[in-house]
């Protein structure tokens, strides 16, 4: 009688990484003993918690199995729901003897495992996480979501940075790669608004500084990120000091902001990368220590970076308020300056006021062929208004005629602003006896200013796009 065929495990292994479903993956331990043991490593390669009860499942996995948690790779708690621990619960939880190990190895003093402990009960994502860090020495990719304060996020972070217990018998974090931590207000501590300006945003930098002392990393994201102001001044790369300042070098190349605010242009993250390839910033003015979006200081912070940066997002439909803690906020249509000399770029997405100065007048005092570099590939321009649409036409048709000699790589322009027809109702017309459907088509006199470039494109093998910002319609 022969015997069925089997499939090698290597191959068996082949097939199962091409589960992206966790789900399907999970189904298949328990098809037999021989799969159990062949893809349970996989189901543990990236591990998703929502809830602290998934939390604890995989503390108590991991502790009592250690092979399982290194071969954890990719650690998400990005969808973290807080809830309160009840109290039948947390009085198991707190006799269990995996629970009390992690908070003995954790924590440094009585008070401190008090203070472990009663952020443990409520839920937080942000402590189960940091009780369970130390274990993964093996992540490659970590999503986190954070409150504030975030006090035993950052404690376990600081003490992974000195090598101090519980890290102190390997070094931490020695393959994580990328990060993205989520600041989300409904996890907040009801205290953390009022008090918003005495201290946690300094507790809320430490934490992303943190990740950026790691000696993997290379991507970070992250979002309501206020510009971190407690660290010293770092000297000017371009120029020679006579007095040597010892500054920490990051292997970070790419840097991600959502709603953020950099009244000093972020120069405490940037000036530590010394091989920054991508820089995306969106700015926000709902925190409340924002002084407006500053391009003039972003320039001067990305200066550093000019010869290495590929990729730049500047304000990518940011939040812009008539006033901020500053005052009348006029900062934010400013001209960011030249780009000529960052060789490196490739794709640019600005603001038609940052790329272009024409604050005060109809045409650029600098004409945008004297503006933008040579290496450039895509261009996406936000933010034109209607009225300015004939002079960046007439401005991106000069780019294009001086194309092979200036701009040999460039092949896409994107134009966006607020081009669709309005609809009766945003005009006020209230004589139609049934409501019309939005008009979602780009206004026709948008369409006309644009065709001289269209044609222009068309003939030099370029993409042309115009899109509206509700809609992104593009014209036909």
């Amino acid at each position: 009688m022969t015997r069925p065929f089997q499939l090698p495990n290597d191959v068996l292994l082949l097939v199962g990484e091409q589960l992206d479903n966790h789900a399907d993956r999970w189904n298949l331990i328990f098809i037999s003993q021989r799969f159990h043991d062949l893809f349970l490593s996989l189901v543990y390669r990236t591990v998703r918690l929502n809830h602290w009860r998934d939390a604890y499942s995989f503390i108590c996995a991991i502790t009592k199995r250690p092979s399982l948690a290194r071969v954890v790779r990719e650690l998400d708690l990005s969808r973290w729901r807080k809830e309160s621990i009840p109290q039948a619960d947390w009085d198991v939880l707190q006799r269990s003897s995996i629970l009390k190990g992690r908070l003995e190895v954790s924590s440094y003093s009585q008070d401190e495992t008090a203070q472990w402990v009663e952020h443990l009960a409520q839920g937080r994502g942000d402590t189960w996480s940091a009780l369970m860090l130390p274990l993964l020495t093996q992540l490659w990719q970590l999503h986190l979501v954070y409150s504030i304060p975030s006090i035993c996020l950052n404690r376990i972070m600081q003490r992974a940075i000195n090598n101090e217990r519980p890290f102190q018998s390997q070094p931490a974090f020695q393959h994580l790669s990328k990060v993205s931590l989520h600041h989300r207000e409904d996890l907040d501590r009801p205290t953390a608004h009022v008090n918003a300006g005495n201290g946690s945003h300094e507790d809320q930098s430490a934490l992303l500084l943190s990740f950026f002392q790691l000696p993997s990393m290379r991507s970070v994201f992250a979002n309501s990120v206020v510009d971190p102001t407690s660290i010293s001044i770092v000297p000017d790369l371009e120029t020679e000091e006579t007095e040597q300042v010892s500054v920490a070098r990051s292997s970070i190349t790419e840097i991600d902001l959502r709603r953020s605010s950099g009244n000093r242009g972020m120069d405490a993250l940037i000036a530590t990368c010394a091989d920054l390839k991508s820089f995306k910033y969106q700015h926000s003015d709902s925190h409340l220590t924002s002084h407006g979006y500053q391009p003039t200081a972003f320039y001067r912070s990305l200066t550093r970076s000019k010869r290495s940066l590929q990729s730049l997002w500047l304000d990518h439909y940011g939040d812009h308020y008539p006033f901020t803690s500053a005052g009348l906020n006029q900062t934010h249509d400013e001209w960011f300056g030249s780009l000529a000399d960052f060789s490196a770029l490739r794709e640019l997405r600005i603001r038609l006021a940052n790329l272009l100065d024409i604050r005060y007048q109809s045409e650029p005092i600098s004409p945008l062929i004297n503006s933008l570099p040579g290496s450039l590939e895509i261009l996406y321009i936000e933010g034109c208004e209607e009225r300015h649409m004939g002079m960046l036409v007439s401005q991106l048709r000069t780019v294009i005629r001086n194309r092979r000699s200036q701009f040999p790589h460039l092949r896409c322009l994107n134009i966006e602003g607020s081009f669709r027809n309005a609809s009766a109702d945003e005009l006020g017309d209230t004589s139609a006896s049934a409501p019309e459907p939005a008009d979602d088509t780009i206004k026709p006199k948008i369409v006309q200013a644009a065709e001289p470039l269209h044609e222009d494109c068309a003939s030099a093998g370029l993409e042309l796009h115009v899109y509206d910002r509700t809609f992104s319609q593009k014209p036909h």
